[in-house]
């Protein structure tokens, strides 16, 4: 699992993936360089010379916020002024960079376990810590068993605590911490959750899939990502290292 507290995850996967894609940028507005010089070009060079620059530009911009981001994570610290556009970049080509990996036949969990390693380490250089009251901790249903008869995901509180799943010790947890926790099916009622909260910060459990869209959906809210585990399988009977939950918590809640 890539978390923070857990063992060092590839965020190289990631990144390297992003890098390659901005040099694809960089080299396909070389060659429309050289195309617009044609005069025999079937398109304005006014027009391709516009193009190319645009593309440029872009290129470039971007791979000054990689190189920050790089710089950021290997320091442990945010740059002021560059965390929102750091953020933003990297969300904004994420979808390419998934494509990128699809083509290459890299694994879309392996891309998405680096992207939120990546993003971990971005919202823990941020230094939030925050009061227990400014937030959210979100959590899939599937971490509670597939047999248990009562409904959770309006109600934590209503588990009755039988010891067959962990609700009962996260639920100890959170109001150890005094904090908000919501258990939810899916991304309307995370939504809704956010809304009914408006949290400073989310923490969020849930698989790859989910927390990359999760955490996508809600920027610039920083969401903090712990990857569950599945000994049964997706979706069923999951469970989360509450060792890593714990340290987690701790790192963005005000002492």
């Amino acid at each position: 699992m890539d978390n923070e507290f857990q063992p060092e995850a590839k965020k190289r996967t990631f990144l390297g993936l992003l890098l390659a894609v901005l040099l694809l940028f960089t080299f396909l507005a070389a060659y429309l360089l050289l195309f617009a010089r044609d005069p025999l070009a079937p398109i304005s060079r006014n027009v391709m010379l516009v193009i190319t620059v645009a593309i440029l530009v872009f290129a470039v911009l971007f791979l000054f916020v990689l190189f920050m981001a790089i710089l950021s994570i290997m320091q442990n610290r945010t740059f002021p002024g560059l965390g929102w556009l750091t953020g933003k970049t990297l969300y904004f080509l994420y979808p390419l960079v998934v494509h990128s990996g699809r083509m290459l036949h890299i694994a879309q969990e392996s891309i998405q376990h680096s992207f939120i390693a990546v993003n971990n380490r971005l919202v823990v250089n941020r230094s939030l810590r925050s009061a227990a009251k400014e937030v959210l901790l979100l959590l899939p249903h599937c971490l509670q068993h597939d047999l248990c008869d009562y409904k959770i995901t309006r109600d934590p509180h209503n588990c009755r605590r039988c010891g067959k799943c962990q609700v009962p010790e996260i639920l100890d947890l959170a109001g150890e911490k005094g904090l908000a926790m919501e258990i939810v099916t899916g991304g309307t009622l995370a939504r809704q959750a956010v809304e009914k909260h408006r949290p400073r910060a989310i923490i969020a459990v849930a698989c790859e899939r989910d927390l990359s869209s999760g955490i996508l959906d809600s920027f610039p809210l920083p969401v903090y990502g712990v990857v569950n585990e599945r000994p049964e399988g997706p979706c069923f009977n999951t469970r989360v290292n509450m060792s890593v939950l714990q340290e987690t918590l701790d790192s963005i809640l005000k002492k």
